[in-house]
C-alpha cells in the first residue's frame, strides 16, 4: 500500500513525521542520490507513552540511516549478519538470549551463510526437518518459527525481501496442557496454602499471588519497580516478546507497598541484594503442604481449568495468561491484556473467596 504523507501531519524532526496519534512515523531521507522512505510502527507498544514512541522512532531512523550508509541492508547481506542486527534491537531479556542461543546452535549452521534474499520456504523446512532428526522436542523446534518469522517481517518492512519464507511453515506439537479435574477446588487449596505459608511475609506472598494470577516464573522475577503502575504492571520479558499491560489486584498492590525497597527488581534477594533467581526452596514448602507435584507451571494449568469451568471467554482467558495468538480464538481478534487480566483476576477472586 502506498504511503500518503498527508497522514503524518506532525513534524518530529527533519525527515521524520508522526501520525495524529503519534503511533506511526513516516521517514524520508536521501543517501548517495537514492531516496529512502518507510514507516516506523509503534502501535504494538500500547504501554508506551508519546515520549517513548518518539524516542524509539528517532533511534530507529538513525539505525536505518546507518544501515544504509554501511550497506547492512544490501541484497548481499547474509542471514547471520542480518540476525546479529535483529537481535541487537530486541530487549535485553532472558527470552531474547534464549532465542539467540537457539538460532546460533540450530539455525545458523544451515542457513546462516546464505543471503537473506535467497532464502525460500524449502530452506526453512529442511532446517526444521534437521532439528527433528536431532531429536529436539516440538516445543524446542517451534522456537525456529518464533525467531525467524518476526525477523523476516522486519526484512520485508525494510524492503530487503518481498515475501516471508515462513508463510505456511507449521510445527505439529503434542498437546501438553493438563486439564485439572475439580480445578476450582484445587485453586482454593493452593490459595489457602499460600495464605497459611506466606500470609505474614508480604515478599513471598505477593510473589506467589502473582503466580496465582497466571504469571510465569520469569515474568515475576524480572519485574522491576518501574514497571509497577497505579492499577497495572508492565511485563517486558514475555514469552511472546511483546510488552503487556496487566491488571494489578489491590491485594497484591498492598503487599508490594509494605516491602517496597530502593532496588531495581521487585523481587530482590534478601541475602545477596541481587535479583532473585531461585525459588525452589519456598516452592517446595507449598508442594509439601499440598501433597501434589506443585509448580508455577502446574498452577497455570489449574488456573486455565478453573476459569474454563467458570465460563470465562477464551479471548479473556488468553489475555490473562499472556498469549498473543492463542489457538482457541480467531487471529483477527485484538488481544486486550489489561481487560483480560482484570476479568480473570475478578473471577479468580470469586473462586478462592467463596
Amino acid at each position: 500500500m502506498a504511503i500518503d504523507p498527508n497522514d503524518y501531519p506532525n513534524k518530529v524532526k527533519q525527515g521524520l513525521k508522526a501520525d495524529r496519534d503519534f503511533k506511526k512515523f513516516y521517514y524520508r531521507f536521501s543517501y548517495q542520490g537514492k531516496s529512502y522512505k518507510g514507516i516506523i510502527d509503534t502501535a504494538d507498544k500500547p504501554a508506551w507513552g508519546k515520549r517513548d514512541r518518539i524516542r524509539f522512532a528517532e533511534t530507529e531512523l538513525e539505525r536505518i540511516r546507518k544501515a544504509k550508509r554501511e550497506g547492512v541492508l544490501s541484497d548481499k547481506i547474509t542471514m547471520d549478519k542480518f540476525m546479529e542486527s535483529h537481535f541487537a534491537r530486541l530487549p535485553d531479556t532472558t527470552w531474547t538470549k534464549a532465542k539467540k542461543s537457539h538460532y546460533e546452535r540450530y539455525i545458523s549452521p544451515s542457513i546462516g551463510k546464505k543471503p537473506v534474499v535467497s532464502l525460500r520456504q524449502l530452506h526453512i523446512k529442511d532446517n526444521i526437518a534437521h532439528q527433528e532428526k536431532l531429536g529436539l522436542s516440538a516445543r524446542t523446534v517451534k522456537q525456529t518459527i518464533e525467531i525467524l518469522n518476526p525477523a523476516f517481517k522486519e526484512a520485508i518492512a525494510n524492503r530487503l525481501i518481498v515475501h516471508n519464507p515462513m508463510d505456511g511453515v507449521r510445527i505439529k506439537r503434542e498437546k501438553t496442557k493438563k486439564i485439572v479435574s475439580n480445578a476450582s477446588e484445587e485453586l482454593v487449596r493452593i490459595y489457602t496454602a499460600i495464605e497459611e505459608e506466606f500470609g505474614e511475609d508480604p515478599f513471598y506472598y505477593s510473589l506467589y499471588m502473582f503466580a496465582l494470577q497466571g504469571r510465569r516464573k520469569s515474568e515475576i522475577l524480572n519485574l522491576k519497580w518501574t514497571d509497577i503502575g497505579e492499577n497495572y504492571y508492565i511485563l517486558r520479558d514475555t514469552k511472546s516478546g511483546e510488552e503487556q499491560k496487566i491488571f494489578l489486584p489491590d491485594a497484591i498492590k498492598e503487599k508490594l507497598e509494605i516491602f517496597k525497597m530502593d532496588t531495581e527488581y521487585v523481587f530482590t534477594s534478601r541475602r545477596t541484594g541481587t535479583r532473585l533467581v531461585n525459588i525452589e526452596k519456598t516452592t517446595k514448602k507449598l508442594k509439601d503442604k499440598l501433597g501434589v507435584e506443585f509448580s508455577l507451571h502446574y498452577l497455570r494449568n489449574v488456573i486455565v481449568s478453573a476459569m474454563a469451568e467458570s465460563g470465562l471467554e477464551a479471548i479473556y482467558l488468553s489475555g490473562a495468561l499472556g498469549h498473543s495468538d492463542p489457538n482457541t480464538i480467531t487471529k483477527y481478534l485484538t488481544m486486550n491484556y489489561m481487560k483480560g487480566s482484570k476479568m480473570a483476576s475478578g473471577l479468580i477472586d470469586q473462586v478462592i473467596k467463596k
